[in-house]
């Protein structure tokens, strides 16, 4: 009896650990940019509460999102939205009509210096079901957290990018980084993580250009970053077709209106799964990765704020030793927990 459980058990490991690298394991494949969009920051055309300092550094160092088939509702950044669903009940869905950037400006300081984080948000409709190629992350309301390390001299030192979700974390220093910061077995050389490629160094002009930024090409269906480097604008407006990201305070997003009614809510759960992102669900994630990472709510989408506000910190590690050390908003601590000593 005790040996048949023991093979069950090993055959439910097998299962899960093939169907597991089959979504989130595989050769970097070059991306189709034929119908790829762009999507690039657009000055603000009202009053917004951010001071005019705010709102030149934040479009100063804005993402450019390349994104693979963009044709395809589902690769569009995409407006969250709340509306009421089936039997009446709020739901949330991101309407991809129009392409908000959402904006937040957290300062910190640690032994060597002083640091700001400008924090970027976009989300995405879904990433669609498929089982050729298997998604294992498909669920609805996607998003990807893109932050801008800015030392005391608001040069540019650290990129990082991670979906909101906590995963795919990727940290890539800048040539402003100080020597003293990067990991010991640091190598110039490309990185592969997760199964993309990821370049050793973002490199920004020096002195910094009007027009320079930092460009996230992303996959189809998965949105996943593929590549990153700095470009010019108009380079990249003369290559494709371009989409305008308004600037937005990541706050509103805690304010969104309920469609036909003059209510609001929270695209945010706030009750029993406080901090995740409404109807976020990732039903293949729940089956083949929750049991062994201690997570029911593995893969689901949350808000980027402190451990207090979340049901579940923004851990970035599915190891449930490390979800205290790689929570990503104790950014200093979470990135020396990934091996970079701001």
């Amino acid at each position: 009896m005790w040996l048949g459980m023991v093979w069950n058990f090993r055959i439910i490991i097998l299962i899960s650990t093939t169907l597991l690298l089959t979504g989130c394991y595989h050769e970097p494949k070059t991306l189709y940019l034929d119908s790829a969009g762009a999507y690039i920051y657009e000055p603000p055309k009202q009053t917004v509460s951010e001071t005019q300092d705010d709102l030149d550094l934040f479009g100063k160092f804005c993402p450019i999102f390349v994104v693979e088939k963009n044709e395809k509702p589902y690769n569009k950044v995409g407006q969250p939205k709340i509306k009421r669903g089936p039997q009446k009940k709020l739901e949330a869905f991101v309407d991809h009509s129009s392409h908000p950037i959402y904006v937040q400006k957290v300062n910190f300081v640690t032994k060597k210096g002083e640091y700001t984080n400008l924090i970027y948000r976009v989300h995405f409709e879904k990433v669609p079901y498929g089982l050729r190629p298997f998604q294992i992350t498909a669920g609805k309301n996607v998003g990807l957290l893109v932050i801008i390390t800015l030392n005391s001299q608001q040069q540019p030192v650290l990129v990082t990018s991670v979906h909101t979700c906590g995963c795919y974390i990727s940290m890539i220093p800048t040539n402003h980084l100080s020597p003293d910061a990067f990991p010991r077995n640091w190598k110039d050389e490309p990185t592969y993580r997760y199964g993309e490629k990821y370049p050793a160094m973002v490199n920004y002009p020096c002195p910094m250009k009007e027009g320079a930024h930092p460009v996230f090409f992303l996959r189809n269906q998965t949105h996943r970053v593929t590549d990153v480097y700095v470009e010019n604008t108009s380079k990249v407006r003369a290559q494709y077709n371009i989409a305008q990201m308004p600037l937005v305070q990541m706050n509103s997003l805690e304010d969104l209106p309920i469609e036909g009614e003059d209510k609001t809510l929270s695209f945010y759960y706030d009750e029993l799964n406080k901090g995740y992102v409404r109807n976020s669900l990732k039903p293949f994630e729940f089956l083949m990765i929750s049991w062994w990472a201690f997570d029911p709510n593995v893969g689901c989408d949350k808000r980027y704020a402190p451990a207090n506000q979340l049901m579940k910190r923004f851990y970035t590690s599915l190891n449930p030793a490390y979800w205290k050390e790689s929570d990503l908003w104790n950014f200093p601590v979470a990135a020396r927990f990934w091996g970079w000593e701001l």
